[in-house]
């Protein structure tokens, strides 16, 4: 009997062998190609947000710098302490050893693997068995929220990280600690702060539940508090910035009640996309514009056959059960309560969604445990339940199959009234869209039938295969493209370069199709049939990614994330509002070399280089005639009592180089000069001479940036300015500048942000980091960790 039930085991070892194996094939399939560099991801976030950041800080890493600002976008956008620039995370160093596509690229694809090992590892930290644990990990790492976070560099270094710093918290002792603690720290160094935050019930619950309240809290404390350590030059950073930004200021309740969850949207836990693919132009995309009113956060709920197995599961652990259910009701509820969280998060909680990492967390965990609880005997319901349940999709996947012609024709009918291509176009949308719900109700069904006759065979690794097959309908939100197109810079910043007689790095250009808020209404765009196809037409009309990549600069970038300065935030809200002279104004003083358009300005300081269809719409490329220089001396300055008041007399100045508008007034020589001797993303040096006034550069207005006169002592510290001359005076100039007050005669001028509190930071961050490896891998009893139980498993303590 012994040898029986040995074969058997060895023989259900081999297909969760298999299983794991057809995981990473998949894995592989679609990561290699872009590890290789020979294509990426670019879906959402990764092109219109995190490619810009990365390439310009691999640039400055490559010069042995973190600067405080990125001078490529907004004139100087925050870029140390901005959690979506990831500057800390020790991933970056990839960037000095492989080319940047392939680094890039890394980051997502190790992420996304580490997240299915520490959740597995979580799984069996909490007395999972090989299959359960398995299971866990293919349905945190192949769900709809995790491939959504697979769009964002920074929250998918939380959603990787964090299931091992719980795994530490529930460990507890000396290596638990350490090993949680680094993990903790490296997703708050690498991630979204909301999202870490938000982490921190599900580890405070799960230690206190397998250790004890009073030990278990402890254990989480210190866990927190060792990430904490680690993470302090982000925070140091952050901290430092964060008061001169919109997201200081807090965003309206309004926005976090238009990114909450809707009822509706819970089909999305039977049925992959109910309302049509997010992201997805043409006949696929969403349909049910009511429903999805705006791209979610998170594009799909869908968890495969995860909340089967977890509903088995949650009666003998209603903690995790209470865990995923509380995530769901949060993200939903949090929909109205949009003051209420704006209050307790001082203005920084935008997205309800994010509640969601709760059930992401949990619901894993239950399907894991689920698995183990459908192959006993006393599961029979289940089993028949699941069958039930199956029978009744295939009968609905049958009944929408026949019903698709009745339909089309009804459809047809109440049609006629629209043009020929938009009736065409409206009936492939209802076909192609019943036809998604037939076959996604044929695969649910059958897989619930399937796994009804696995359990009561005891076939564990059929149920981990279901899962996985199940969870290869959300391929459409891993999305890839060729990095080809993307290599070599746009012909028209070319065509720009040469019409402005300059190389095309460091050329400040504008793309309006991309411009948030909009500054008119919306062309009649034909959008091509794929997302990929978009994004290259993007790249022609000189977007942002990869033209960071290439050297361009874009003074105008939109502010998707609250961390830009208030005034260059009033600039842009006001945009919109001005008339195409005003623009013109302001693209002088921002220093704009060139316009992409699909309007024509109308103006003589715009030149029209070239044109060409996009998307259905004609795009025109614009050289300006005269952007400020870098630095320069005005000869007239004028005062204004607000920032509003700045921002209409810039706009109504004759030439807002020549003329500048500030906050106060000061003597000033209208003879001066000005010339850059120097310049750097964190430091500029100047020679001025005259009989004193103000210099203006052409940066963003911060207030940490210091200016002195006299040479440099080198040290970045507050002592060395006054050291090495005289502090002067910086104000904002043109609503959003940066000027500085310069006395009478010639100096030597130099404008910089220290760094000092970073690297003292810093130097505490790798301490820390040190010690906690140290303990982690230096192997000694841990008889704490020993007595707490977990490695026997914890299981038992969670249910209770």
């Amino acid at each position: 009997m012994a040898s029986l039930n040995d074969g058997a085991s060895e023989v259900r070892g081999r297909a969760l062998v298999a299983v794991v194996a057809a995981a990473l094939l998949l894995w592989a399939w679609v990561c290699v190609p872009v590890i290789g560099g020979q294509r990426t991801f670019f879906l959402r976030d990764v092109f219109t947000t995190h490619l810009p950041f990365k390439a310009f800080g691999a640039a400055a890493l490559r010069h042995a710098s973190i600067p405080a600002f990125n001078t490529a976008l907004g004139l100087g956008y925050p870029f140390r302490g901005n959690p979506n620039a990831l500057p800390f995370y020790p991933g970056n160093l990839i960037y000095l050893a492989l080319p940047f596509w392939s680094a890039f690229n890394l980051h997502y694809a190790l992420h996304w693997l580490l997240a299915f090992l520490a959740m597995s590892a979580l799984a069996r930290g909490l007395g999972q068995g090989r299959a359960g644990a398995l299971v866990a990990g293919l349905t945190y790492a192949g769900s709809g929220w995790m491939l959504s976070a697979l769009t964002f560099y920074n929250l998918l270094a939380v959603a990787a990280w964090w299931p091992l710093a719980i795994w530490g918290a529930v460990r507890g002792g000396r290596r638990g600690i350490a090993f949680g603690g680094v993990a903790c720290g490296l997703a708050i160094l690498g991630g979204e702060p909301v999202a870490a935050a938000l982490g921190v019930l599900p580890l405070v619950l799960a230690a206190a539940a397998a250790r004890g309240w009073r030990r278990g809290t402890a254990s989480a404390a210190a866990v927190l508090s060792l990430g904490l350590v680690v993470a302090l030059p982000q925070l140091v950073a952050t901290l430092r910035v964060l008061p001169f930004t919109v997201r200081q200021m807090g965003f309206a309740p309004s926005v976090a009640a238009a990114h909450a969850l809707t009822l509706p949207r819970l089909l999305e836990l039977i049925v992959p996309f109910p309302f049509g693919q997010p992201e997805t132009p043409g006949p696929q995309g969403v349909w049910a514009v009511a429903v999805l009113t705006q791209i979610p956060l998170f594009l799909t709920l869908y968890s495969g056959l995860a909340p089967w197995l977890a509903g088995v599961a949650a009666p003998r652990h209603r903690l995790w059960a209470l865990l995923a259910t509380g995530g769901l009701a949060a993200a939903i509820a949090a929909g109205s309560a949009g003051p209420f969280l704006v209050r307790v998060s001082a203005g920084l909680f935008r997205y309800p969604e994010k509640f969601l990492f709760w059930f992401a967390l949990a619901l894993p965990l239950l399907a894991g445990w689920g698995v183990e609880e459908v192959l006993g005997r006393e599961r029979r319901g289940w089993r028949t339940a699941a069958a039930a349940a199956g029978a009744a999709a295939l009968a609905l996947a049958a009944a929408v199959f026949v019903l698709t012609p009745v339909i089309g024709s009804a459809a047809a009918s109440r049609l006629q009234q629209l043009g020929g291509a938009q009736r065409a176009a409206a009936l492939s949308i209802v076909s192609t869209q019943l036809a998604a719900w037939a076959l996604a109700l044929l695969a649910g069904g059958a897989a619930l039938l399937a796994a009804a006759w696995a359990a009561r065979r005891g076939r564990v690794a059929m149920i981990a295969g279901l899962q996985l097959a199940l969870l290869i309908q959300l391929s459409p939100l891993v999305q890839t493209d060729s990095t080809a197109p993307y290599r070599q810079d746009a012909p028209w910043a070319r065509r720009l370069a040469a019409a402005r007689h300059a190389a095309p790095p460091g050329l400040a250009v504008v793309d309006e199709q991309l411009v948030v808020p909009p500054w008119g209404p919306e062309p009649a765009f034909r959008w091509p049939g794929t997302r990929a196809a978009i994004t290259r037409l993007e790249a022609l009309d000189l977007a942002e990614s990869p033209g960071v990549l290439h050297g361009l600069t874009y003074p105008l970038e939109a502010d998707l994330e609250g961390m830009q300065s208030p005034l260059t935030a009033l600039l842009i809200r006001r945009f919109p509002r001005l008339s195409w002279p005003e623009r013109a104004r302001w693209f002088r003083s921002l220093g704009l070399d060139g316009a992409v358009l699909y309007e024509e300005p109308a103006v003589p300081e715009l030149t029209p280089l070239d044109q060409a269809e996009r998307n259905g719409v004609i795009s025109r490329l614009y050289a300006f005639a005269a952007p400020a220089p870098r630095a320069w001396w005005p000869r007239r300055l004028r005062t204004a009592a607000s920032s509003l008041a700045a921002l209409q007399a810039v706009s109504a100045s004759p030439d807002p180089v020549a003329e500048v508008t500030m906050p106060q007034n000061l003597a000033h020589d209208p003879r001066g000069t000005v010339r850059v001797l120097m310049e750097t993303p964190d430091r500029i040096e100047l020679e001025v001479a005259g009989g004193g006034g103000v210099a203006v550069l052409r940066r963003a207005y911060q207030p940490l940036y210091r200016a002195h006169t006299g040479a440099h002592t080198g040290a970045h510290t507050a002592r060395s300015w006054r050291a090495a001359g005289h502090s002067l005076h910086t104000l904002p100039v043109n609503l959003n500048l940066l000027g500085v007050a310069v006395p009478p005669g010639h100096h030597r001028v130099t404008v910089e942000v220290s760094a000092w509190p970073e690297a003292a930071a810093g130097v505490v961050a790798a301490f820390a980091l040190a010690m906690a490896l140290a303990a982690a891998l230096f192997r000694q009893d841990d008889r704490e960790g020993h007595r707490s139980g977990f490695a026997a498993g914890t299981s038992g303590q969670l249910t209770r």
